[in-house]
């Protein structure tokens, strides 16, 4: 079964998170389990006519360990979570980057907007900042995307951002890089637009989507790791607290027996969402 497992870290049901709920259960989700830790009026209610399977879950323990052992025990394929943006609430900026970093299931983050009027008009991947370093996670994002949501994206902006000065040279390839990576969605149908940013990657991710209005920003994340690219420094966790679009992470998610991280031939990229 295919399964969202829901932290809420709201006092109640946002309407514009729902409606995103409600779009992707047309994905093919089965159903949501929804763990908080305080009881929350409304869910249940707002999937009972589709027949969504819903479970309620109360956090009794550490917040962490109760939401990495529902997403194992409940067979979630996402985790999605909703949150007041910028602010702190029982999932602290500490256990979101530990839960980014340790929980092996794509992550799609809800910032609340104050004045949000909950319409949804488009589609969450409708148009799509891509934040891309060609790096292992990158790539590992980049084939869950396409494999579970192709047929979703109307437009793909393609975002390198710079946080170091390069030379000419460099500059070039990088050109030379970003171009033939468009090249390549161009090949496959889907409308992509290259684009080079230069300082904090995390505030030029979050830049970048309101500059071309984006529907959601994907980033790759590591599983467990330090990456060498431009999501060090916990750059998923600030985008993941301060964008004001959704968010999709996606763990890369080495073999356990490898040191070089090499990736699995068959691996969490290539699942159904």
């Amino acid at each position: 079964m295919k399964k969202i497992l829901y932290i809420n870290e709201l006092d109640d049901i946002d309407s514009t998170h729902l409606n995103h709920l409600l779009r992707l259960c047309e994905m093919g989700i089965e159903g949501i389990v929804h763990l908080s830790p305080r009881k929350i009026e409304g869910l249940t209610t707002a999937f009972s006519d589709d027949g969504r399977i819903t479970k309620e879950i109360m956090c009794k323990g550490p917040y962490l360990h109760e939401i990495l052992d529902a997403a194992d025990r409940e067979g979630a394929s996402v985790a999605v979570v909703s949150r007041d943006r910028g602010t702190k609430g029982p999932l602290n900026d500490r256990l979101m980057k530990h839960l980014l970093n340790k929980l092996h299931l794509p992550v799609i983050v809800f910032n609340r907007i104050e004045g949000d009027s909950g319409a949804v008009p488009e589609g969450l991947f409708h148009h799509i900042v891509f934040a891309a370093d060609w790096t292992r996670e990158s790539k590992a994002a980049l084939e869950y995307l396409l494999f579970n949501f192709k047929e979703r994206i109307g437009l793909l902006e393609i975002v390198n951002v710079i946080d170091a000065r390069l030379s000419v040279r460099d500059i070039r390839h990088l050109k030379k890089k970003l171009e033939e990576t468009r090249h390549l969605f161009l090949q496959i149908g889907i409308d992509a637009e290259a684009h080079i940013y230069a300082g904090n990657p995390s505030e030029e991710i979050i830049l970048a989507a309101k500059d071309y209005g984006a529907t959601c920003i994907v980033m790759g994340n590591a599983y467990k790791s330090f990456i060498r690219s431009i999501f060090t420094k916990n750059a998923p966790f600030k985008v993941a607290r301060w964008a004001e679009v959704p968010s999709l992470f996606v763990p890369f998610l080495p073999y356990p027996d490898k040191p070089d991280g090499q990736a699995e031939k068959e691996d969490h990229t290539k699942q159904r969402f």
